[in-house]
């Protein structure tokens, strides 16, 4: 990904005056547009890298207050509202939903903390329905549950 980066974000430097402090000094400049490629890529997105760079070329021209060289923290800012550009991904589909009458029952027959509401209602309900747990045990744990409550008051 970083090749992919590179070439489209060193054209774009070009455009732009390394800061004076570091002009004619090869090893450093170096260094520093290296730092500032380092962060590109540290931000850049696994999806559409190349659409997300141009949203935030964009955004550092767009911000730019002089011809000089951007800071890593202004790309790291860019890089932010370049995600935010970019719109939502694509939600996944999936008919997948959190189980929580299995969960309970498993917590149940682990001896695991479980929320005591789910004894009653629609998740005790689902767990007789699926045949996790018998009417007898439900009603065992309803008994336990109400004899601990009466002793913490």
């Amino acid at each position: 990904m970083s090749e992919a980066l590179k070439h489209p974000f060193n054209t774009w430097l070009a455009r732009y005056q390394p800061p004076a402090h570091i002009r004619g000094k090869p090893d450093i400049l170096q260094a520093e547009a290296d730092a500032l490629l380092k962060a590109i890529i540290r931000h850049a997105p696994s999806a559409n890298p190349s659409a997300w760079l141009e949203q935030l070329l964009a955004e550092l021209d767009r911000t730019a207050t002089s011809r000089t060289w951007p800071t890593v923290r202004e790309i790291e800012t860019a890089a932010g509202k370049a995600h935010l550009a970019l719109g939502p991904r694509e939600p996944v589909q999936s008919d997948w939903r959190l189980d929580d009458a299995a969960i309970t029952a498993k917590r149940i027959r682990n001896g695991e903390p479980f929320a005591e509401n789910h004894l009653h209602g629609r998740i005790a309900d689902e767990m007789l329905r699926r045949g996790l747990i018998t009417s007898a045990e439900l009603a065992e744990l309803r008994r336990i549950v109400a004899a601990q409550k009466e002793r913490w008051r």
